[in-house]
């Protein structure tokens, strides 16, 4: 008598398709969330910089005005100086600087309005800058994208603030 080999099970079409599909599916996301950590990288790299050279005094510009620093002071804030940054390996450049919550109150919804003064000190642009929150006596190191290649000197124009 002849023995018959007994036959291979055989995985169906649709179950490869589909593992195959959730496979691909899993990569990409993977793929997405090394792309996101290295953009948060970047951004905190950049921002240790900027902490960098405003706690050094590095500047490309003249201290703002005693008026806006006065109205920034009356709203319960500090603004450090304001330095213009090319972005490292690109062409934007920012502004960027230090506002301290002066107040012994938590700070939610936080915008900061920066004008934009090219090199006769007239404004040729506006940057802003949001925070959701500053804690009491705490310090944001704010990074406006800024537009105008015209600008030379950033002063601060407005804080405000949800309520």
């Amino acid at each position: 008598m002849l023995a018959i080999p007994p036959e291979e099970p055989t995985i169906p079409r649709r179950t490869i398709i589909w593992t195959a599909f959730t496979v691909l599916a899993l990569l990409l996301g993977l793929a997405g969330a090394l792309v996101a950590l290295k953009r948060v990288e970047t951004r905190a790299a950049t921002n240790r910089q900027a902490t960098n050279a405003v706690s050094t005094g590095s500047t490309a510009q003249e201290p703002a005005e005693p008026a806006q620093i006065e109205s920034v002071t009356k709203v319960g804030f500090r603004a450090s100086e304001i330095t213009l940054q090319k972005a490292s390996g690109g062409s934007l450049v920012y502004a960027v600087g230090t506002l301290t919550n002066a107040s012994a109150r938590q700070r939610f919804g936080v915008k900061i309005y920066l004008d934009l003064l090219d090199a006769a000190g007239q404004k040729v642009g506006q940057a802003t800058d949001y925070q959701q929150t500053i804690e009491p006596k705490g310090q944001w190191s704010f990074r406006a994208l800024v537009v105008d290649s015209k600008a030379a000197s950033v002063t601060v124009a407005d804080v405000k603030e949800d309520q």
